[in-house]
């Protein structure tokens, strides 16, 4: 009988050389296609986070400008009884607050720089470079007495007289219009999410709490919003034509009470920052949001950058009726 033999130390070589080869094919495939599911999912994740910013800002400031027929809600400080929030999102210099009050402007619309000296009075930890922005409007259908939410605000309104009111207030009158009221501020804060730091959108907002006190409750909107930047149409001849757009930086502060121009459109600019990294991806892309360039710090974060611009229709018919 013939004994068996081994293999040669080269046969033994060839196939090892082949078995690293097949090993090094596999995890290279394996690598490839890991790396290609986490792009498409943090694609696909920033088009989700940019569909939710183009909702949220159409429903935000779509009705800004709207009050119920009056064309100056300032009326209604000399009949208002509620009281603003003790730590209320208001401009000391600029700005009265939630509500109107006699003496001081009532500003519907306004905006900022994050790293400005003194910001609104309600905001803290807010991220730097970014924009802030202010929006106050009557959102929903109008409600009867009996259909009013005891954690908001309503805007009662009839052909000669306005103010500001609660479920409690008293002297409700089913024959008036009450619009529900919002006060709400957006902004950007760094927060710690899974042992990461991540951008933020920030909501805060008027409400009214169990107590029956106005309060500015806070809520974290988006994650991955790394920077905003906003323009905005101004309407200089009050025809509901729009004269030119002005960057948040061209503003200047009597723009803000809309006394001798129109705010009829706001231009957005959002930055959207996936929520990891991707180490086999390096951004340093440079993106132009209005006349602000935001230059990608060759880090592993993919990003997307959005921008679009909401038509205020209740400031023009308020400007040419």
């Amino acid at each position: 009988m013939k004994a068996w033999q081994g293999f040669t130390l080269t046969e033994l070589l060839i196939a090892m050389f082949l078995g690293l080869l097949m090993l090094g094919m596999t995890l290279s495939i394996f690598t490839s296609l890991h790396n290609s599911i986490r792009q498409t999912q943090q694609l696909s994740e920033l088009q989700q986070n940019a569909q939710l910013i183009y909702s949220l800002f159409q429903n935000e400031f779509s009705n800004a400008g709207f009050w119920g027929g009056r064309s100056k809600p300032e009326i209604a400080a000399s009949r208002t009884t509620v009281r603003s929030p003790s730590a209320d999102c208001a401009h000391h210099a600029l700005d009265s607050g939630s509500f109107p009050m006699s003496g001081k402007p009532f500003i519907q619309i306004y905006a900022e720089k994050s790293d400005k000296a003194e910001n609104l009075q309600c905001l803290s930890s807010v991220m730097e470079q970014s924009a802030i922005l202010q929006i106050k409007r009557l959102i929903g259908k109008k409600a009867s007495p009996s259909q009013m939410r005891a954690n908001r605000f309503y805007y009662e309104t009839d052909w000669h007289h306005s103010r500001f009111v609660s479920a409690d207030s008293t002297g409700l009158n089913e024959s008036y219009d009450y619009y529900p009221y919002q006060h709400a501020v957006f902004y950007i804060q760094e927060q710690r999410v899974n042992k990461q730091t991540i951008p933020v959108l920030m909501r805060k907002r008027l409400t009214r709490n169990a107590a029956g006190l106005a309060s500015i409750s806070t809520d974290s909107i988006i994650d991955g919003v790394e920077r905003m930047q906003f323009e905005f149409g101004i309407d200089t001849r009050f025809d509901g034509q729009l004269s030119h757009f002005l960057s948040l930086d061209e503003m200047p502060s009597q723009f803000w009470l809309q006394n001798s121009s129109r705010i009829i459109s706001i231009r957005y600019y959002v930055l959207l920052r996936a929520s990891a990294t991707d180490p086999s991806y390096v951004n340093s892309n440079h993106y132009e949001m209005g006349n602000m360039v935001f230059i990608a710090p060759s880090d592993n974060y993919r990003r997307l950058l959005i921008s679009s611009s909401v038509y205020l229709q209740n400031a023009v018919l308020g400007n040419v009726l």
